[in-house]
């Protein structure tokens, strides 16, 4: 029984000296790092730019086809039922391919954010890595999930500062 009471006391007390142990606790806010980055602003700034310019191609033909539409609707008690019916079908035709253009533009320019945004993601997991072993800090939690704390805990403008020299 002494025994029993004596390693139960050893582990009482160790816990107790683990727990009050001081562990750094530190704080990111991710979005800022990824949307002021100068990386990440040249980044989405090209995508969005690229994407801008495609998108005025597909409201150029956007204005074809309703134009299109308008003149059926213009044509539809002068022409025979079977040649409105032609022009409708094919009407709907460049329609789909419109809409499978905008699908598919859509899609690429997400993924290309979605890669730069997952390179920008594995650079910032090195780089907060190597701070927390530096700087002794134990946890690392998004701002976006933290409901109180005291601002010395971010690390949102040092961590910027190495993110934009290491990634130009």
């Amino acid at each position: 029984m002494p025994k029993i009471l004596g390693i139960s006391l050893i582990i009482f007390l160790s816990l107790i000296q683990v727990s009050l142990a001081e562990k750094k606790i530190a704080f990111i806010d991710i979005d800022t790092i990824m949307n002021k980055s100068e990386f990440g602003k040249k980044s989405y700034k090209k995508i969005d730019d690229d994407f801008n310019k495609e998108n005025e191609k597909l409201l150029k033909i956007e204005k074809n086809l309703v134009s299109k539409e308008q003149e059926i609707l213009k044509q539809k008690n002068v022409l025979s039922e079977e040649e409105l019916n032609k022009k409708i079908i094919a009407l709907k035709k460049e329609i789909n391919d419109f809409q499978s253009k905008r699908r598919l533009l859509n899609k690429k320019f997400n993924e290309m954010r979605l890669n730069i945004t997952n390179q920008m993601a594995q650079s910032l997991n090195l780089i907060l890595s190597k701070y927390a072993d530096e700087n002794d800090i134990s946890l690392v939690i998004q701002k976006k999930f933290i409901v109180i704390a005291r601002s010395g805990l971010d690390i949102t403008n040092e961590i910027l500062k190495i993110f934009n020299k290491e990634n130009k």
